[in-house]
């Protein structure tokens, strides 16, 4: 039997690259496992959706539980922050593709996350 991940962080803000990041999360889920969705977005006012009402959508598709946190801030230092205060195993987060956002290069926060982080990562590409 292969051990799970018991502690999930799951950097989650909308996208393609997103969706798939969380649909790999809820896989790895197994007894006793815990998932945190972390949603960072810039300072200042925040006019769009948020993006966790879609992971919450989905998530319940799935019957998956999680906890859900909002952050400001550079996306990659709050979702490495948030998964060394969780003590987690393991930061789940997607690629993004270069058409998904304009003036981000592709994988910058995936890339940042994967220097950054005290655990595994796993990069969900597209």
């Amino acid at each position: 039997m292969a051990a799970r991940p018991r502690r999930i962080v799951v950097g989650f803000d909308g996208t393609e690259g997103a969706r798939r990041a969380l649909a790999a999360a809820s896989q790895l889920m197994g007894y006793g496992s815990t998932m945190t969705v972390v949603r960072v977005r810039p300072e200042g006012p925040d006019d769009e959706r948020d993006p966790l009402d879609a992971a919450r959508e989905i998530l319940l598709e799935r019957l998956v539980t999680a906890r859900y946190e909002q952050r400001v801030g550079d996306p990659a230092d709050e979702i490495v922050g948030v998964a060394r205060d969780l003590d987690a195993d393991v930061i789940v987060v997607g690629r993004r593709g270069p058409k998904e956002r304009n003036g981000v290069e592709p994988g910058s926060v995936s890339a940042d996350v994967v220097r950054r982080a005290g655990c595994d990562v796993l990069v969900v590409g597209g």
